[in-house]
């Protein structure tokens, strides 16, 4: 159990991370958009506010996973549909898409590490719930 409790709390600060990186660092658009893409959407270009917006809308959607990751954290037994959510997410919003971003020609050493990224979350929290079965398994009659 104390391992999916750890999973959870690291992704969820992970993810709690990434919200600020997202919605306030601008890390997202700085690497990835057209150079001056901040600054179109600072003069009110209506196409490079949209893609600022979208970036923040992602970031906030991904800061509330994290502190509900967090806060479930306390209770990881009751939270594994959390848990086998956010293993979804990081398998499509993840390696599938990073794979689609490749293939779109966006920058290889960029999506190269999140594929590895999302590859490590979604391995420990699979490996977390298992030892967390496995637990619950071996403790079933001690509760």
């Amino acid at each position: 159990m104390q391992m999916l409790k750890w999973w959870m709390r690291i992704v969820g600060a992970f993810y709690v991370l990434q919200f600020f990186v997202m919605a306030f660092v601008r890390a997202p658009i700085k690497a990835l958009a057209p150079e001056g893409t901040l600054e179109l959407a600072a003069a009110g270009d209506r196409l490079a506010r949209f893609l600022v917006d979208t970036w923040i809308a992602f970031g906030i959607e991904v800061g509330v996973i994290g502190v509900g990751l967090l806060a479930s954290s306390r209770i990881p037994q009751q939270a594994i549909p959390l848990v086998w959510t956010v293993i979804g997410i990081e398998l499509l919003k993840g390696p599938v898409y990073d794979v689609y971003m490749l293939w779109r020609g966006y920058d290889t050493i960029v999506f190269a590490v999140w594929i590895v990224i999302h590859s490590v979350i979604i391995a420990t929290g699979l490996l977390a719930l298992q030892k967390d079965r496995n637990w619950r398994q071996s403790n079933a009659g001690n509760w």
